[in-house]
């Protein structure tokens, strides 16, 4: 499940999960209808300043991630470009190993955006 979530996020189409706030509690005790998420693709829905904050933010939380950013180009403005051209598909293992790990940074990170997002 994780490493299909991370080939969405960072793949072909990949996404960045915006989740609305939380639905309140309704009178009779029963949950409001459920939050439906919301997903964007990363490379066509998501503007580049976005993209480049959320690669920043996985390359300080993960590891893995910041080297993979050194490995290709040194900065998350080169790493962005491989992911959203078209060899994107080159990318897809070891974006997905750097990242298969990485569920609480992908959702800090995703946050970030969100709250820079109106």
């Amino acid at each position: 499940m994780n490493t299909a979530f991370i080939f969405f996020l960072f793949a072909t189409t990949a996404y960045v999960q915006c989740r609305p706030s939380e639905q309140p509690v309704e009178a009779d005790g029963e949950v409001a209808d459920a939050a439906q998420v919301e997903e964007k693709d990363f490379c066509k829905d998501v503007v580049q300043s976005d993209q480049l904050i959320f690669l920043g933010c996985l390359a300080t939380l993960v590891p893995q991630a910041n080297n993979l950013i050194q490995e290709n180009g040194g900065d998350a403005e080169s790493l962005l470009q491989k992911i959203c051209g078209d060899n994107r598909t080159v990318y897809e293992a070891k974006i997905i190993a750097a990242l298969e790990t990485s569920d609480d940074a992908i959702e800090t990170c995703s946050a970030l955006i969100q709250s820079s997002t109106p």
